[in-house]
């Protein structure tokens, strides 16, 4: 990865909230035996708008780019150099306080298609047509996907499953409305709030149950926004995108640096690069992706 600089601890003050109910009997049935690793995909199903989750609050472009869209600079969560947290995403501060969130930038694939059920396709199977027949993982690979079924609801099951030593080595879950082509922030700042309580919890199942050692838990979406609002004060589709990754033995944490020009923003990581990463370093398994795309220095 070619930007590697990433960003000093925020002096954010932290504190660990309770845990739901179902959390506490999910953990107090965690066997001893520990499964092995697993990585928990989660998708911001329909085009997550990134600028307005990870904010560059200190670039004048995006303020330029978004008059009546962008997060205002005293509602941002400050984080380092000019990058910060929309307000929504507070539950997640403790967790990149303790070095355990990365934040990647314009992650995606040459030629971005515009379509959210091609797009997801692709990163679903890591093959730039959309192919199970060439999907990255290696036949045996034990997955359990949730589709599109309830977000809360999917995590909980997850956590019930790592916890009881269920041999997944692969989950998905999606929470979606992602899409935001108008009025964006009414959406968009629910959204990011669903979605912050519920990988709060889930790290915190993890952590009390002895498995976050053990687990990666990596956050995508098909593709990114524009960096210009459009008239119905949303956004359009666009191409890089932010990707969130958890997990508490990563090499690099904080945000990504990048800088702002003209109304997009180009990929500059390929997706398949973070995939050859997660099989070759975390699951340990053999990937078709792992002799044609560079592995990270993340893990």
């Amino acid at each position: 990865m070619k930007r590697r600089d990433f960003l000093r601890q925020s002096g954010l003050a932290s504190g660990m909230l309770l845990l739901p109910a179902f959390v506490q009997a999910a953990v107090a049935k965690a066997p001893v035996a520990a499964a092995g690793r697993r990585v928990v995909f989660i998708r911001l199903q329909g085009g997550n708008d990134g600028l307005n989750t990870v904010i560059p609050y200190g670039q004048p472009h995006y303020y330029q780019q978004r008059p009546m869209l962008a997060v205002q600079a005293e509602e941002v969560l400050p984080a380092a150099d000019g990058w910060g947290f929309h307000p929504a995403l507070k539950e997640l501060l403790p967790l990149y306080e303790r070095r355990q969130l990365l934040v990647l930038q314009q992650v995606g694939y040459p030629d971005t298609d515009p379509s959210h059920y091609h797009s997801g396709q692709i990163w679903r199977t890591g093959c730039c047509q959309g192919l199970e027949a060439n999907h990255w993982l290696p036949a045996g690979v034990p997955v359990t996907d949730y589709g599109e079924q309830d977000f809360d609801v999917s995590l909980e099951d997850v956590t019930r499953r790592i916890m009881q030593g269920d041999a997944t080595r692969v989950y998905h879950v999606a929470l979606d409305g992602f899409d935001t082509h108008q009025f964006q922030r009414v959406q968009h700042d629910g959204l990011l709030g669903v979605y912050a309580r519920g990988v709060s919890r889930f790290m915190q199942a993890l952590e009390r149950g002895g498995q976050l050692d053990d687990t990666l838990v990596v956050t995508w979406s098909e593709f990114g926004r524009s960096i210009s609002e459009n008239v119905r004060r949303g956004t359009d589709h666009g191409e890089g995108g932010q990707v969130y990754i958890f997990g508490s033995r990563l090499k690099q944490w904080g945000i990504e640096p990048c800088r702002l020009t003209g109304g997009h923003l180009p990929v500059q990581t390929d997706f398949r690069s973070l995939y050859a990463t997660i099989a070759g370093r975390w699951l340990e398994t053999g990937s078709r992706l792992n002799d044609r795309f560079p592995a990270m220095g993340w893990l």
